[in-house]
């Protein structure tokens, strides 16, 4: 019997890229499990992608909700599908009404909504997910990104330690494809995450300020929510969502200092689990 290794799929194109290679590859020594974990704030075309590297490539990949409890008891999980996954931020608001709203300083959302419904989910199959190697889409110029605990925690990156992959290799692997994901980096596979920059966050709202909707009502629902003392907001340097707008319409008419505007990234194309958070 061979043994079984995880694949966290992402969403994106590096994350998809490694998936094809491993299945292709490694698939005479291992059983492999291909997860992605919806948060439900995904972009359309991430899940459209998903269902089209299953349909075109035959990952067979689980698709994974988070499922939260009462008390000290962390997310499990739910199967879902293509048709049946959540689109309007569902399971990241039940997160939300227990441990507050995620931001640069409490950024648990990858551990609630990805992480431990992963995990949950080797569970249900009898497995432990510490004895089970994790494969995680981080490539060779994005070295910065890998998890301190990698070794402890059973991650590996294939596109890093066995085929060195950067990110023109990636692009030009895609444009050769019959689908691609669709999606301008600044938008991230999950909609107007806290971890980009003031400055991607203006993209956004120039692109579809919609996106921020649920963000706003979070703020106005559960800002007091979770262990801290006082309240919280979403983005960079304490703002919440309506500030953010109001920043962007005093800068909006002048690009220049509209680029100047928190120039640090922060958040590439797809959120992978384990990764060591840029600021």
């Amino acid at each position: 019997m061979k043994p079984q290794y995880q694949i966290s799929f992402s969403g994106g194109r590096t994350s998809a890229y490694m998936t094809k290679l491993l299945l292709d590859n490694w698939s005479d020594k291992y059983e492999f499990i291909v997860t992605f974990a919806n948060t439900a704030l995904e972009h359309p075309k991430t899940l459209e992608f998903v269902h089209n590297c299953d349909v075109h490539f035959g990952f067979n990949t689980v698709w994974l909700e988070a499922v939260v409890h009462d008390g000290r008891v962390a997310s499990t999980h739910k199967v879902v599908d293509y048709i049946s996954a959540a689109r309007n931020g569902e399971p990241f608001e039940e997160v939300i009404k227990k441990y507050g709203i995620p931001n640069m300083a409490f950024p648990y959302c990858t551990r609630e909504l990805k992480i431990n419904p992963m995990n949950s989910y080797l569970r249900s199959l009898g497995f432990d997910y510490r004895t089970i190697p994790t494969a995680i889409g981080i490539r060779e110029d994005e070295k910065r990104r890998v998890s301190k605990t990698a070794e402890a925690k059973n991650i590996e990156y294939p596109l890093i330690d066995v085929w060195p992959t950067d990110k023109s290799d990636i692009l030009d692997w895609w444009s050769e494809q019959a689908f691609d994901l669709g999606i301008d980096e600044f938008e991230g596979n999950c909609q107007g995450c806290f971890k980009k920059s003031i400055k991607k966050q203006f993209m956004q709202i120039e692109r579809d300020a919609g996106i921020f909707d649920f963000h706003r009502r979070m703020e106005q629902q559960y800002r007091s929510h979770g262990p801290q003392v006082g309240d919280r907001v979403f983005f960079r340097k304490n703002i919440d969502t309506i500030g953010l707008f109001k920043l962007y319409e005093e800068n909006k008419d002048a690009p220049t200092r509209l680029s100047r505007v928190d120039e640090d990234g922060g958040c590439s194309e797809s959120c992978e689990v384990y990764e060591t958070t840029i600021e």
